[in-house]
């Protein structure tokens, strides 16, 4: 007797019964679902490059000053970097409705963090939130107060900001709120078989782990973006090699190799606006100004 067989002839109890279902060929999916990223999946390099950035750098963009991190420290970025990781785990085995939910909250996260550590936020307000005191602001009403401020506002004016993070925003909470039967589990998964007491076998479904892929790009690609507003030096780098050797500086800057990557991963209908960003913001240009006034190490000092 094969081990599904025993599964559905074993009188185990309807919750032990969803649990051996549910981990049933869990190895077979995740390999199957791998296996068609790499090797079928048209964006593959794309995706790739969008999970190192995710994995490696991510929580770098976060500034490091002591006024920031006395009022949010690092959970928002290290909380999306888990929301984006279990957004792959769950596509991985067929999970598909949690892993669009996964995107969502990480996206939620990254407009949340901006807005919460910007100078329009009192500290205990950000606080209240991080503690779990005061309700997350809604999406919308936080993108409404972002582009009051000169960046996005100039962003929001020149690209539609605030209109491409909305759609996408719901375009995500379509799988949550279940808009209409394309959106449910039977059309996302086509589950062909169905046990009493277990209800549905998992299954993998090409076209939804595509979609998932795709949204997944789309969605680490305006974080991106909006970390890049909210830190702008992350888009050019500092020398820290010739400035720090492996003494970097703790968080909130770039190398120029990793502000490569960021560059890369700007979604093209904003190239334009971070290109002159690039030349004519103050911050930045503040920034570079102070790290090149360093000197740089000397060959004694890297031996040290």
């Amino acid at each position: 007797m094969d081990e599904f067989t025993k599964i559905i002839r074993e009188n185990y109890d309807p919750l032990e019964k969803k649990g051996k279902i549910f981990i049933y060929g869990i190895e077979e999916r995740v390999n199957s679902s791998i296996d068609f990223i790499r090797n079928k999946y048209k964006h593959y390099d794309e995706f790739k490059i969008a999970i190192d950035y995710i994995e490696y750098f991510h929580s770098d963009t976060v500034k490091a000053d002591l006024k920031s991190l006395s009022k949010l420290g690092f959970y928002p970025a290290t909380e999306t970097q888990m929301e984006l990781d279990y957004s792959i785990k769950h596509a991985l085995i067929g999970s598909y409705k949690a892993s669009f939910s996964d995107l969502r909250r990480a996206l939620e996260l990254s407009i949340v963090f901006v807005y919460l550590s910007s100078e329009i936020v009192e500290r205990k307000k950000a606080i209240d939130w991080i503690m779990s005191r005061s309700d997350t602001p809604h999406f919308s009403n936080v993108l409404d107060e972002l582009i009051k401020q000169k960046r996005y506002k100039d962003i929001d004016k020149n690209c539609n900001w605030k209109s491409n993070l909305q759609n996408l925003y719901w375009k995500l909470s379509n799988f949550s709120h279940n808009k209409g039967k394309l959106k449910g589990y039977r059309e996302l998964n086509n589950p062909n078989f169905f046990v009493g007491g277990a209800g549905s076998v998992p299954s993998i479904k090409y076209e939804t782990l595509e979609l998932f892929c795709d949204f997944y790009i789309e969605t680490v690609k305006e974080i991106v973006a909006i970390q890049a507003l909210y830190n702008p030096i992350i888009l050019v780098g500092i020398p820290s090699d010739k400035k720090f050797g492996l003494e970097e500086p703790m968080s909130g800057f770039f190398n120029e190799k990793q502000a490569k990557l960021v560059n890369k991963l700007i979604p093209s209908k904003y190239k334009a606006y971070f290109d002159q960003l690039i030349e004519n913001d103050e911050e930045i240009k503040s920034i570079v100004e102070y790290f090149n006034s360093l000197p740089d190490l000397t060959e004694d000092d890297l031996k040290e």
